[in-house]
């Protein structure tokens, strides 16, 4: 039986660009069969011989299979549009404990569903879909985010900090517990990585404020974009220790690929990198309640987020504190950890949902 999928994502630098360029790859180096219908247009790649690849599946929706099952990674609200005839996939991502009306209804339309976690899943069988739901981690490059063992010379502790500027994110808290752990004697440096291509002048303005106006302005460095993961490879390895602060997440790529490069971790111990992050491989701020998530700019109380107030500013001192004393800076349990979350095995639990669901039935050979 020849195996075929009408494939439907973005490919780039977004989190999903990301996931769907590495699922493509990985079912292509399977042999299945894909026709590539792309959402937007492409960004930069990792390797050059990607957009070959690329080219070459998106020519053949041309010559789509009618009856091939359809897989579309893509936002929970944005599903109504299907391909073809044959089962329709969803993978998907969500932040928040509670889904909108819209998002329910276009995930009920689907025949089965993908998400990273097991958090996830729980979130969507709270929100009442009734649809099959399948749980496929997401995974690594380890051939770009490997250890190079290069001998650093720095002589300050450098904490990092990858994640677009977004109150989900928490930079507004990262930047308060930074200010609280160290003072201006201190050997230590913050940098972020947080473009964030959504926001007008103004709310860039508030965010840049945040820095400019901490007593450590001096301590925190703010980069540019990074056009590719291996620029991201690069910018983790001249880190210490990696620190994400956030109220909700998705998945967040950015932290396995941390830990495969042996960076110790600092997260909030909620949402879906509980998946992966655990007290073997982190450091973790326990997170006592939730609150309404507000931002007013993509979440108005739709939902609920991770609440971070005084108990998890001081935890995060602590912890903050407690790695740059210690100068730890190596997380061999990370390294564990991001090799098992493999795109190999995001791939295969695909491939084989769809064929135990004999969704590649119906294509025609």
């Amino acid at each position: 039986m020849i195996k075929k999928i009408n494939l439907n994502c973005t490919i780039g630098n977004t989190g999903y660009g990301i996931t769907s360029l590495n699922i493509l790859k990985g079912l292509y180096q399977k042999n299945i069969d894909l026709s590539l219908f792309m959402i937007g247009n492409s960004a930069e790649l990792n390797y050059p011989e990607e957009k070959a690849v690329i080219e070459e599946l998106h020519n053949k929706k041309q010559l789509f299979d009618y009856n091939a099952p359809f897989l579309k990674i893509w936002h929970p609200n944005d599903l109504a549009y299907k391909i073809g005839k044959g089962h329709y996939y969803a993978l998907t991502f969500f932040e928040l404990d509670t889904l909108s009306m819209g998002e329910r209804h276009h995930l009920n339309y689907v025949d089965y569903i993908f998400v990273a976690s097991k958090w996830g899943k729980e979130v969507l069988l709270n929100n009442g879909i009734k649809k099959p739901i399948y749980v496929a981690p997401l995974g690594v490059d380890l051939s770009i985010f490997a250890e190079k063992n290069d001998i650093k010379i720095k002589d300050n502790y450098v904490f990092s900090h990858i994640g677009k500027w977004e109150k989900r994110k928490g930079q507004d808290f990262l930047i308060k517990c930074f200010e609280n752990a160290f003072d201006i004697n201190d050997n230590v440096e913050l940098r972020l990585l947080p473009h964030n291509p959504f926001l007008n002048d103004q709310q860039l303005s508030e965010w840049l404020n945040l820095v400019n106006n901490s007593k450590l302005k001096d301590k925190i460095k703010i980069y540019k974009r990074l056009p590719t993961q291996y620029h991201l490879s690069e910018f983790i390895e001249q880190s210490d220790c990696c620190i994400f602060l956030s109220r909700a997440e998705g998945w967040n790529n950015e932290i396995p690929e941390c830990m495969a490069l042996n960076k110790p971790i600092i997260a909030t111990n909620y949402s879906a990198h509980t998946e992966y992050c655990d007290s073997n491989n982190s450091f973790l701020v326990d997170i006592d309640e939730l609150e309404l998530a507000y931002d007013q700019k993509w979440f108005y109380g739709q939902g609920k987020w991770a609440k971070l107030g005084d108990k998890e500013m001081e935890q995060t001192v602590d912890l903050m504190r407690m790695v740059y004393n210690k100068n730890i800076t190596t997380n061999p349990n990370g390294v564990q950890t991001a090799h098992k979350y493999s795109w190999n095995n995001t791939v295969s639990i695909i491939d084989e949902t769809l064929t135990n669901n004999n969704s590649y039935a119906n294509s025609t050979n």
